[in-house]
């Protein structure tokens, strides 16, 4: 027998809606809990962590409505914690591989402005040693006027 045939023959068969009592079954998939099905209940509404995580797992809001199960098998939880679990981690993937991207971009603007800022500092070297030439240059022909007209003078 299948696995989904073995769960077929624990779900509640609704077949007289008189009779239906709902206080013993799944929320979820409907199981009975018996004496001679070992399966265990887990009560749903003690506190808002079971109801958060299967609104934010499966976005179905489950409410405390008199009348209706208010328990979920241990089957089902398992399964819900796996997925939950599951959502979590590719939820944090996904942002990791997000800030990967983000940290490449702005790595490759980083370097870009380095590289950009060492030509324009490669430029200002180049250019104070033209005008350093210029300078010296200046100040050679000035230095060389001087010593002429102090020739001339004497």
């Amino acid at each position: 027998m299948s696995e989904n045939e073995g769960s077929l023959t624990r779900r509640i068969a609704f077949v007289n809606p008189n009779d239906l009592d709902l206080t013993d079954c799944c929320r979820i998939c409907k199981c009975r809990a018996t004496v001679e099905n070992g399966i265990k209940l887990r009560p749903l509404f003690n506190g808002r962590r079971l109801t958060r995580i299967i609104a934010n797992t499966v976005h179905i809001e489950i409410k405390d409505i008199q009348g209706l199960p208010r328990f979920l098998c241990e089957k089902c939880l398992n399964i819900l914690k796996t997925f939950s679990i599951f959502q979590v981690d590719f939820r944090r993937s996904e942002e990791e591989f997000k800030m990967a991207i983000e940290a490449r971009r702005t790595y490759q603007m980083d370097t870009l402005m380095e590289f950009s800022t060492a030509i324009e500092m490669e430029k200002q070297r180049e250019n104070d040693q033209k005008n350093a030439a210029l300078v010296t240059n200046f100040l050679k022909k000035a230095k060389k006027t001087s010593k002429s007209k102090s020739k001339l003078q004497n």
